[in-house]
């Protein structure tokens, strides 16, 4: 699973760069804007039953033919009433007939994605590794195969939806046969009891996956309704290698870690905590100069991999500094979780979504799209505030972590200096000689100590495929 994920995501990424040469920055925005509505609107017909399944048919898998009737009486339903829901949305909002049309016909996929997603769940709490890791790359590679042949034959967005539907059929039906194969059929008549109780266990998870959902994806629907679809086409453009460096760095690391760290919760709270903080801090180590690279180079990388897209550049410069704020704040967010403090977690993402909506609503007026990027960072920074401070530190613990921070930020603001200074007329020497200063200055000031060396090895060591043999090379008493 994780190999197959990892692929997707390499997959999604050269692709969104691809779509976007072929698309142009109008047309990009517009695609992104139906994307980030059809990502926030997913959770209404996902609702949660997804992760409750996953976890009762693990438990019992004699079950799995009766949640399986449950969900596909249910989730379909859930996902028409939210396409319709879209289009009433659409009409009420200043977008013009093109847009209505296209999204209608986009959020057909909203349907077909169920029972796709139905299918995964069901296979996953079966723990048919391999085969939901061949059908993800099967999926993913026919949507790209299919809409990249509408695109060169002229077909365009509609095309691309069209294709993007064409391919989760396929998935659904993939999904349905390998079910069928382990002996996982529907088993009527449904019962009442059942979907009562995957409704009164999953709307709190439903609750907060619309607000994160909306909390990554309305500032593209703000931009594209008060600034239009070539502003929309540049936060796409941005967004997209922001959101490649989150995950990268960040969720695939936690998706890894994620059993370490319940096991932590289950021997010691205060052991979890003091795991997370220094692993906040290491996140802060590894990211601080990958984000002052890509601001420093945003210009060389927008030209790269957008390079139609002129006011990438600027808002690239900006938005990455969110990505920092967000890989930190994903230490102690999986730390509420692993804890059981979803209702804490819930308050957080709903404080982040108003500040973002409310930065972008004041910034965007006058900023223009560069305000989009400045929301996003104010909004996150106030919940890595919420997050510090229900992490209730002691005096002496906060006085450690503002040291060690300033050792960091310090070696960060050495290497600004050569990184801004040749990042016009030499980048990749900027990008060279910055990473030296950085690895100096953080050597030389002492910012790592023998716990952060500790958990390197432990985070090294949990990842997949190379991780045993970090264990094996990197032994405990070879630690500085």
């Amino acid at each position: 699973m994780a190999v197959a994920t990892l692929l997707v995501r390499g997959l999604q990424f050269g692709w969104a760069i691809l779509l976007a040469a072929l698309l142009g920055a109008e047309q990009y925005g517009t695609w992104g804007t139906i994307g980030a509505l059809l990502v926030i609107a997913s959770a209404v017909p996902e609702f949660g039953i997804g992760l409750v399944v996953l976890r009762d048919v693990a438990r019992q898998p004699s079950d799995a033919s009766r949640y399986l009737t449950a969900t596909l009486t249910v989730q379909p339903l859930l996902a028409i009433g939210t396409h319709a829901a879209l289009i009433v949305l659409s009409l009420l909002l200043p977008y013009n007939t093109s847009f209505r049309l296209l999204l209608a016909l986009a959020a057909i996929s909203l349907t077909v994605d169920v029972f796709g997603n139905i299918g995964y769940n069901q296979l996953l709490a079966a723990e048919r590794m391999v085969t939901t890791s061949v059908v993800l790359i099967v999926h993913i590679s026919l949507q790209i195969a299919f809409a990249l042949a509408a695109l060169l034959s002229g077909s365009g967005l509609i095309g691309v939806y069209l294709a993007t539907i064409s391919a989760g059929v396929f998935r659904a039906a993939m999904h349905g046969i390998a079910l069928r194969r382990i002996g996982v059929r529907p088993r009527l008549p449904t019962e009442r009891a059942l979907i009562g109780h995957l409704f009164s266990e999953g709307w709190p998870i439903a609750l907060s996956s619309f607000l994160g959902y909306a909390y990554q994806h309305v500032d593209k629907v703000l931009v594209f309704t008060f600034l239009g679809e070539r502003a929309a086409g540049y936060l796409m453009a941005a967004f997209i290698i922001v959101s490649g460096v989150i995950e990268l760095f960040s969720v695939t690391v936690f998706t890894a870690l994620f059993p370490l760290m319940s096991r932590m919760a289950r021997e010691s709270a205060a052991l979890l905590q003091r795991a997370m903080d220094q692993f906040a801090f290491l996140t802060l180590v590894i990211g601080l100069p990958i984000v002052i690279g890509i601001s420093a180079l945003s210009s060389s990388l927008a030209a790269l991999f957008f390079p139609s897209f002129s006011g990438t550049a600027s808002l690239l410069e900006i938005l990455i500094w969110h990505a920092l704020l967000a890989m930190i704040s994903n230490a102690y967010a999986q730390m509420l979780l692993v804890e059981g403090r979803q209702k804490l977690l819930l308050l957080i993402r709903a404080i982040g979504l108003a500040v973002n909506l409310t930065a972008n609503l004041l910034l965007l007026a006058t900023l223009n799209v560069v305000g989009a990027g400045i929301a996003a960072f104010l909004a996150q920074a106030a919940m890595l505030a919420i997050f510090l401070r229900a992490r209730a530190m002691t005096r002496s613990e906060w006085r450690a972590l503002l040291e060690k921070t300033a050792r960091v930020i310090l070696a960060g603001a050495l290497m600004s200096l050569p990184a801004f200074a040749l990042r016009a007329s030499q980048p990749i020497l900027a990008a060279l000689i910055g990473a030296s200063v950085y690895s100096i200055a953080l050597l030389s000031l002492r910012a790592l100590d023998s716990a952060h060396w500790t958990l390197i090895r432990q985070i090294l060591s949990a990842l997949p495929l190379f991780g045993r043999y970090v264990a094996r090379l990197w032994r405990p008493l070879s630690v500085p």
